[in-house]
């Protein structure tokens, strides 16, 4: 989507909500609920378009997560949201990053000079795939993950392995609900 369709979207999805007000609908939220392909919005003020969404199931709950393209950055990051917590992550270099399946829950590990403590470990599948991607991914792919901490900073470390693919690396921060405005 180019920069003018962009700003086209953004002003006819604004000029609906101020029409649904005015109409005496309510306040319409902009929640992270909201989130699916193609919407359009903003995290601390950074403009984003929802690319894909992957939604998977690890046997006791399930989380979501959200491939953003940020237009303005040439930059893509992942939204991940399980429950309330929302995590603005991005892909890292993994050349050092350990297999998730070798690692246990308080273990401490170093990852590019730095401690990192595992907090869980487990297996998902993937149950729904929406959108575009650069790459296959498909409905049923197993996962193996790590959910990590840098000691040092508090920043989230995700490690992610498909059944028969590369581990994937993901380092970020939680971030507020508040600094998430959907258009």
């Amino acid at each position: 989507m180019g920069l003018f369709e962009r700003s086209k979207r953004i002003l006819e999805i604004k000029s609906e909500k101020r029409k649904k007000q005015q109409r005496g609908e309510g306040r319409v939220d902009t929640k992270s609920e909201d989130l699916r392909e193609g919407s359009i919005g903003t995290i601390d003020g950074l403009d984003f378009t929802v690319l894909g969404m992957l939604v998977y199931d690890w046997g006791g709950g399930r989380w979501e997560e959200f491939y953003l393209e940020f237009p303005d950055t040439e930059e893509h990051k992942w939204l991940s949201k399980e429950g309330t917590t929302l995590e603005l992550l991005d892909e890292v270099e993994s050349a050092d990053a350990p297999d998730p399946a070798e690692l246990k829950e308080g273990a401490v590990f170093d990852f590019q000079g730095e401690k990192v403590k595992v907090n869980e470990v487990g297996r998902a599948r993937v149950v729904a795939v929406e959108g575009g991607f650069p790459w296959d991914i498909a409905t049923g792919t197993q996962v193996t993950y790590a959910d990590c901490e840098f000691e040092r900073t508090g920043e989230t470390l995700s490690l992610e392995k498909p059944a028969g693919a590369r581990v994937e690396v993901y380092r970020g921060n939680e971030i507020s609900r508040r600094s998430l405005e959907i258009f």
